[in-house]
This record gives C-alpha cells, structure tokens and sequence, in this order.
C-alpha cells in the first residue's frame, strides 16, 4: 500500500512538473517529457531526466543530455512517511545540460551548455557558450538572463568570451 501511494505521488509530481517543465506553460497546454531514464529523489527533492531528453510543448521544444527538476519543500505542509515529505505541486528550478537546444515561437533558437529557469522569476539563464538567434539575428556572451514574461534579455560578456552581435540589416530596395 506504501509503494502505491509512493508512485500516485511520482504521477502527481511528474503531471506538475510536465504542465511547468516548458518554461512555466500556460494551464491546459499539454508539455511531453521523454528520456532514456527517469530518477526521483525524495530525499533531494528532484526528479532528474537523462539520455536525449526531449521536453515538447507548443511554445518550446528543448533537447538537452540531462533535465533536473527541484521540487521546493514546503514547510508548512503536514509530513507523512508515505509521501517521503514531498510536495508535488512546488517546483522552484529546472536545469537543463549538457548540448542544450531550445526552439521557440517566432523562429527563436537558442544553444548553451546549461540552462537554468526559475519559475518564480521567470527567468531563464544561459552559461556554457551561451548563442540566442532570431531569424538572421545572433547575440552571444559568457551569459545570456532571459525573462520570459517581459521578453526582455541581458547579455554579459566576459575578456575571454565579449558579447557579440549580428543584426541583419535590411536589403537595399530596388528602384
């Protein structure tokens, strides 16, 4: 009966982590997670993907070699020994890495070596030869900040790694 309660737990957790897993989806999208392995950790409050992880949603598609999920404990709630102390409807971070790919609307693409989104922030931030592209457009540095809400980003370079952009200049109109 314990080992029931245990996997209803894991299928509760797995459902929140699947409706935030895209970068907070809107309710009611549906987001598929899939890999070559999935561990849950009660203990450290994670659920980690692993081997060509792939997380699908209609507003982003990521790639990455592995996909950790940080389930934030809430104190406040009643413990029990069934659950492992877990609350399956808290989700403080997610961390992507390892050849992270990440397609967005509008022709958005982004590549980096790790990707972490906090969701009370809403923020995406990208290290590891982090390169964001729209269309022609590219920015590059040692980090790239992305609120997701405001739509807004910040690049910060380093000596060793400069911000770069391209931006496509429009052709010039024939007369």
């Amino acid at each position: 009966m314990k080992a029931l309660f245990r996997i209803l737990v894991l299928s509760i957790c797995l459902f929140t982590i699947t409706n935030t897993a895209a970068m907070a989806a809107p309710a009611g999208d549906d987001v598929k997670v899939t890999s070559e392995k999935m561990t849950y950790s009660a203990d450290g409050q994670t659920v980690v993907f692993t081997g060509n992880v792939v997380v699908k949603h209609p507003e982003a598609d990521m790639w990455a070699n592995k996909v950790t999920v940080y389930l934030q404990s809430d104190k406040n709630a009643e413990k029990s020994d069934a659950t492992g102390d877990v609350n399956p409807g808290k989700i403080e971070k997610i961390v992507s890495e390892g050849n992270v790919r990440i397609k967005m609307e509008q022709n958005r693409r982004g590549t980096c070596d790790v990707a972490t989104y906090t969701l009370k922030d809403e923020l995406l931030v990208m290290t590891g030869s982090p390169k964001l592209s729209e269309g022609k457009n590219t920015i590059a540095g040692n980090v790239i900040k992305f609120w997701v809400k405001e739509n807004r980003s910040e690049v910060l370079g380093s000596s060793n790694q400069p911000v770069e952009a391209i931006f496509s200049a429009p052709g010039k109109a024939k007369e």
